[in-house]
């Protein structure tokens, strides 16, 4: 991977928070417009009936295609999708902005929901890619995952089911111990993004639970935890035991040492929501944990973009094959 300048925290975002809650706070950042780009629907082969539903913008150049997949409760108009839409297109890239099942954009579309064993779901939605443009299939594909959806990105790389288009894999900020990750958010520092996210996710589960027993919609009402959440619905809706045995079966961790293709993970030493990993480098994965950054944050010194856009941006153009540099500013 070519060097890639130091992470260095811009000023006034220079603590974990502040850098966690840029991306949601008011204010002009770059990137592409939200209502941009072909909206096209993905058929999922689980025999469900459900589709996925994504934006697509038709790159300029020879490079491969980029497929952006939020995070938990994220989708194709989250700020860090649109800003990284925004850099690669510049660079040539063709890009999809995915939807991951059940999400609002595609609710209509799913009787499912996403979690964190879907790994087929992205694995169809690749393949799905190389159908919108006959470059795209000599070209190759990159999945760049932010937490929740770069795990499922880690996830796939390890997988059976990794279609030979995919070129490449990037995570930011992704939980690799889905456990300690509950834990985490868990703590009382963060009981705010905590009850932001769960109300986030029940109003974004409700056609699931709904549908579910008295007493699961009852206890959905009521939980505290994500934890408790992926108790009370995630892991059944997964085939699990429950939260334990979700976690355990499903975290990246576990799947690392079978890599099919090259992959970068990204993260802060201070993220407040997710542990930094603990995983050595080899010869498939690369790892870059900065100092400060937070949570999918990275807003740093002489950019207004975040930092691991560049910092991708050079994995993808040393390992999935020569690509241009992108345009920044």
């Amino acid at each position: 991977m070519e060097p890639v300048p130091p992470f260095r925290r811009r000023w006034p975002w220079l603590t974990a928070d502040l850098q966690t809650l840029r991306n949601v706070l008011p204010g002009r950042l770059p990137g592409i417009p939200p209502e941009s780009g072909r909206r096209f629907e993905i058929p999922l082969r689980d025999g469900s009936g459900d589709r996925l539903v994504a934006r697509y913008h038709l790159g300029s150049g020879s490079a491969p295609a980029v497929i952006l997949v939020p995070g938990l409760t994220g989708c194709e108009a989250s700020r860090h999708v649109l800003q990284a839409a925004g850099v690669f297109l510049a660079a040539g890239h063709p890009v999809v902005r995915l939807n991951l099942r059940g999400s609002p954009p595609g609710r209509s579309l799913a009787r499912g929901h996403y979690h964190m064993d879907r790994v087929r779901d992205l694995a169809d939605a690749c393949l799905a890619a190389a159908e919108l443009d006959p470059g795209i299939r000599d070209r190759g594909v990159v999945v760049l995952g932010y937490s929740l959806g770069g795990a499922l990105a880690l996830r796939l790389a390890a997988a059976p089911c990794l279609p030979a288009i995919v070129r490449a894999t990037v995570s930011i900020s992704a939980p690799l111990d889905l456990a300690a990750a509950a834990d985490r958010i868990a703590r009382p520092r963060n009981r705010l993004y905590e009850r932001w996210l769960l109300a986030r996710l029940r109003e974004e589960t409700e056609p699931v639970w709904r549908r579910a027993p008295a007493a699961v919609r009852s206890a959905v009402a009521e939980v505290r935890h994500i934890r408790d959440f992926d108790d009370t619905l995630t892991a059944g809706e997964a085939g699990f035991r429950d939260a334990a045995d979700y976690y355990a079966s499903c975290s990246p961790a576990r799947f690392l040492g079978a890599l099919r293709v090259p992959t970068l993970i990204v993260h802060a030493d201070d993220d407040p929501w997710v542990p930094p990993p603990s995983v050595a480098a080899s010869s498939r994965l690369r790892v870059l944990v900065t100092r400060g950054g937070g949570h999918v944050g990275f807003h740093g010194k002489g950019d207004r973009l975040p930092w691991y856009v560049g910092a991708a941006a050079a994995f993808v153009r040393s390992r999935a094959g020569a690509c241009p540099a992108p345009a920044t500013g």
